[in-house]
C-alpha cells in the first residue's frame, strides 16, 4: 500500500485529529489533569522519582562563617520505553463504492475519512486513559501479558475503609480526615487536593446520616449530592470531582477507575501542562511514522500521536487510516494517589 494523499495528507489529517481529540479528552474528562499530556523526541523517557522533596534546613552560622553544603532535591533515576499503539480503520472496495468514494481525486472522500481518523484517535487516547486510571488505581503501568511497571507506591496508598459507605452511620468524615493525614505525612507535608469519585460513591454519600440536616423538628432531612459536597468541603477535605468514565475493551464496556473507590490525588492542572504534574505524566514520544518525510509533518509537531491514509493502488483498493503513537503514563510520585475502597 501506499500514502493516498490526494484527498488529505497525513499532516492536514494528524493536525485535524489532535484538535478533535483536544475537544473530546475536555468533553469526556480526562486523568489528564493529573498524568498531564508531555511530548518528547524520542522513544524513551526518563524522570527523577523523588520524595517529593522536603529540602533539608539550613543551619545556623556565625559571622563571618561560610554556609554549610547542600546538594539539590534528589532521587531514583527512572529510564523506561514508551510501548508502541495503534488503530486501522478499513474502507471496503465496496464501501467505498457505495460511497461513490472510487475516484481518488473525488472531493466527496474527505468526511469519510476524517470519521476513519476520528475513530482511530479516539481508539488510541482510550487506550492511553485506561492505563492512566491503571496508575492512579495500582501504583503500575499495567497491560496484562505485555508490560508491567511497577512505580513503587507505598501498601498504606491502597486499602479498604474500616466502615463501608454501604453503612448509613458510617463516619465518613471522620475516616476520610484520618485519611488524609496518612497521606500527608507519607508525602511530607502535601495534602490531597482533589478526590475522584463515582456516582455511585456519591449517592452512597448522601445516604449517610452524618450528612443529613437536622430540622427544628427534631427529625432530619437526608442530604442532596450538594449537600453532601458542602459538608465534605467545609470539614476541610479536598474538592470532590465526579469521574465516571469507560472504554470498549474488546467489545467489553470498561470502566477506566473503580466505581467502588475513593481516589485522593494533587490538585488538577492542566491537561497539557509542559513541566507534567506532582503524580506524574504522560509521556507521548516520536514514531518512525512522523519523521518520515512522506507524511510532511513538521519537526515540532512529530512527537505525539499522527494519523494517515493507505490506499493499495491495486484490486480491491482496499483504504486504510491508521493511526500511530509511542505514549506511557508514569508516575513520580506513586504515593500521590491513595485508592480507598470504600463500598
Amino acid at each position: 500500500m501506499s500514502l493516498w494523499t490526494d484527498v488529505i495528507d497525513p499532516a492536514t489529517l494528524t493536525g485535524y485529529v489532535r484538535a478533535y481529540i483536544e475537544d473530546y479528552e475536555a468533553q469526556q474528562g480526562s486523568l489528564a489533569r493529573w498524568l498531564p499530556n508531555r511530548y518528547v523526541p524520542d522513544t524513551v523517557v526518563r524522570f527523577v522519582q523523588n520524595d517529593n522533596g522536603l529540602v533539608p534546613i539550613a543551619e545556623f552560622r556565625a559571622y563571618d562563617a561560610e554556609p554549610t553544603i547542600g546538594s539539590l532535591p534528589g532521587g531514583k533515576r527512572i529510564t523506561l520505553e514508551l510501548p508502541a499503539l495503534g488503530r486501522n480503520i478499513p474502507a471496503s472496495e465496496y464501501n467505498q463504492l457505495r460511497a461513490r468514494n472510487a475516484n481518488i481525486s473525488d472531493e466527496r472522500a474527505l468526511p469519510t475519512l476524517e470519521n476513519a481518523g476520528r475513530v482511530a484517535g479516539r481508539a488510541v487516547v482510550g487506550a492511553i486513559e485506561r492505563l492512566r486510571g491503571t496508575v492512579i488505581d495500582s501504583g503500575r503501568a499495567t497491560v496484562p501479558g505485555f508490560m508491567d511497571d511497577d512505580f513503587g507506591r507505598s501498601p498504606q496508598s491502597a486499602f479498604t475503609a474500616s466502615e463501608l459507605l454501604s453503612d448509613p452511620d458510617a463516619d465518613l468524615l471522620g475516616m476520610a480526615q484520618d485519611w488524609s493525614d496518612g497521606y500527608n505525612d507519607r508525602n511530607n507535608g502535601e495534602d490531597p487536593g482533589a478526590v475522584l469519585v463515582s456516582k455511585k460513591v456519591l449517592r452512597n454519600m448522601a445516604k449517610l446520616r452524618q450528612f443529613a440536616t437536622v430540622l427544628a423538628s427534631g427529625g432530619n432531612r437526608p442530604a442532596t449530592q450538594a449537600d453532601a459536597r458542602t459538608t465534605w468541603e467545609a470539614a476541610g477535605l479536598p474538592t470532590i470531582y465526579v469521574y465516571d468514565r469507560k472504554v470498549n475493551v474488546a467489545g467489553v464496556t470498561t470502566r477506566v477507575l473503580d466505581q467502588d473507590k475513593m481516589y485522593f490525588l494533587p490538585s488538577p492542572v492542566d491537561p497539557n501542562e509542559e513541566e507534567g504534574a506532582p503524580l506524574g505524566a504522560t509521556h507521548w514520544g516520536q514514531t518512525l511514522t512522523s519523521s518520515d518525510p512522506a507524511w510532511g509533518i513538521g519537526d515540532a509537531e512529530q512527537p505525539g500521536m499522527v494519523v494517515g491514509v493507505y490506499r493499495n493502488p491495486k484490486p480491491p483498493m482496499i483504504a486504510e487510516t491508521i493511526s500511530d503513537a509511542i505514549a506511557l503514563p508514569t508516575a513520580a510520585n506513586p504515593d500521590l494517589a491513595m485508592a480507598v475502597e470504600v463500598l
